[in-house]
């Protein structure tokens, strides 16, 4: 706004340099006068450029402020999408650090039952540790009550016993295949 103020000023100063003189100026006061006036053109000439310089300036950070502004909102689109990626991560990794804690429980869960069994197993095989120890008792018993009821029919010279005595080690045979 100032450049138009000097422009119209300039402009002022030509033309009432231009109006025309009364007879009583000199030539010196004329040439004095144009002198200013070509001043004051040369001077227009000079603000003319620069207002020239300042619009083209003008235009360009026009031209800048556009492309920034294009490329803020290209930032915040990205951002956007950025943020969306970022709070589908959050949800995946809530959901994966669920599964993981019913996996540990699950685990756990496992790890008890498995020792639980452990147990159950050691308890059994104790069991059948003490059977077999009771079985080779019984069948020693057996082994001598046959022995004595050999030595008994040996005595009493009788042989109806021995077919008793098969079918008795048969028995004990399949209770020891149980």
């Amino acid at each position: 706004m100032s450049e138009r103020k000097l422009i119209f000023a300039f402009l002022v100063l030509l033309v009432c340099l231009s109006a025309p003189t009364g007879c009583d100026r000199g030539t010196k006061e004329r040439d004095k006068a144009i002198a200013e006036a070509e001043a004051a053109k040369a001077e227009l000439a000079k603000v003319k450029a620069v207002l020239e310089r300042t619009q083209k300036e003008r235009d360009q950070l026009e031209e800048d402020m556009a492309k920034i502004s294009e490329q803020w909102e290209e930032a915040e689109s990205e951002m956007a999408a950025v943020v969306e990626v970022h709070e589908q991560l959050q949800g995946q990794v809530a959901e994966l650090t669920e599964q993981r804690d019913a996996m540990v429980a699950r685990a756990n869960d496992a790890q008890a039952t498995v020792e639980e069994l452990s147990e159950q197993l050691k308890e059994k095989a104790a069991e059948i540790r003490e059977l077999q120890d009771w079985n080779t008792q019984l069948q020693a018993t057996v082994q001598e009550f046959q022995n004595w009821i050999e030595q008994m029919g040996e005595q009493l010279g009788e042989e109806s016993y021995e077919e008793p005595n098969e079918q008795l080690e048969e028995e004990v045979i399949d209770e020891n295949n149980v």
